[in-house]
This record gives C-alpha cells, sequence and structure tokens, in this order.
C-alpha cells in the first residue's frame, strides 16, 4: 500500500507549486519518520519547532535536513504553475479550485504509482476539507482503478512526513521565484516528475 503526502506553496509570487511524497510501503514511511525525530534531537529543536521552509528555520537545517532526506527510499512528484501564463489562457478561478484542478493532475499522471493509497494532506479550512475530499473521490476513483484510498487531513507541525513534503515544495518553489537551486539540488534525485503545465 502507498503512502502519499501533499503540501502546497501558494505564497504572493507568480508561482504555485504542489509536491506529491510518494512512499511505496510503510516501512519506508516509517524510516523515513524517525529519521526525521533523530534529526530534530541533534539539531536541539523545540517541541512545537517544525521543519519549515521559510525563515524560521535556517539555511544550515534546510541543509542538513534535505542532505539527509535524500538518502531516504521516497520518490517525489511535483506541480509548477506560472500563474500569469495560467491566467493569459483564460483560467480566472480561486485558488482553491486551481489547488484542485492541479492536484487531479498530479495524481492521475502518476498512474501506476498509486493504488488505493493512503493520503496525508495539510490543510486546516473545514469547508475547503469537505469540497477537496469530495472532488478527489469523484475525479479519481474509477471502477479499474482506486488511486486514492482514505484522506486524512493533518496540523504538519505533528506530522514529520507533511513536513517533509513541505521542505521539498519550498526547495522548488525557491529554485523558481528565486533561481536559487542551492537546496533543490539536494534532493533532486528523489525527483519522479517535475511537471510544467503552464
Amino acid at each position: 500500500m502507498a503512502v502519499a503526502m501533499l503540501a502546497i506553496v501558494d505564497k504572493s509570487s507568480k508561482y504555485f507549486v504542489l509536491t506529491m511524497v510518494i512512499f511505496d510501503n510503510l516501512e519506508a514511511a516509517e524510516k523515513t519518520n524517525d529519521s526525521i525525530n533523530q534529526l530534530r534531537k541533534s539539531l536541539k529543536f523545540q517541541k512545537d519547532k517544525e521543519f519549515k521552509f521559510n525563515k524560521e528555520t535556517s539555511s544550515e537545517e534546510k541543509e542538513v535536513f534535505l542532505r539527509k532526506m535524500s538518502h531516504h527510499d521516497f520518490r517525489y512528484r511535483s506541480v509548477v504553475i506560472n500563474k500569469s501564463v495560467l491566467l493569459k489562457k483564460g483560467f480566472q478561478n480561486t485558488t482553491d479550485n486551481l489547488y484542485m484542478l492541479v492536484t487531479d493532475q498530479l495524481f492521475l499522471r502518476a498512474g501506476g504509482r498509486l493504488n488505493n493509497a493512503s493520503l496525508f494532506a495539510d490543510r486546516t479550512n473545514k469547508t475547503f476539507v469537505t469540497e477537496f475530499n469530495g472532488y478527489l473521490r469523484k475525479k479519481l476513483s474509477t471502477n479499474m482503478m482506486k488511486l486514492i484510498g482514505q484522506i486524512r487531513y493533518k496540523d504538519s507541525k505533528n506530522n514529520n512526513l507533511l513536513q517533509l513534503a513541505g521542505m521539498i515544495c519550498g526547495a522548488i518553489y525557491e529554485s523558481y521565484e528565486d533561481k536559487n537551486q542551492q537546496f533543490y539540488k539536494l534532493i533532486k534525485k528523489r525527483e519522479e516528475n517535475l511537471w510544467e503545465p503552464y
């Protein structure tokens, strides 16, 4: 059974980035989770501090995290949207609907990598959660293959693997927005697909 973690970066910029981290089995996910716990202890993180790709996480912490995670058994798939190009093509919709659109395509493009996967997403808006849950089940469940099994919404502060997805998503975002590939290069070998539809 596959385990998939979903993260999003949609800052006030021209790029929208969505990343899905895929573990083919629970054992690989557990080993990665344990490794993040060990790293947190070695860096002497306080209990409420998470690995997050922002100013609160130093460049040194980002580097050691991504370098260590690059040795674990997972792959990631990402979608990078240039929002200005999308608008020129006539897409005038809300961020949530854009999120649903690219998530749909991200999962469908994963093909045989997902079969009845458990999906964990970092999203706390209850209205969005209800709509997104229904959207995925309607779009992704077919008679031939059920890509997604159970969908769970978690606070990334309490989930190491969502933090992993968020860190990778942030590294990709920075490589586009700031043209800084320092962190992206550290994790790139885990990349299965990076899609730029717009």
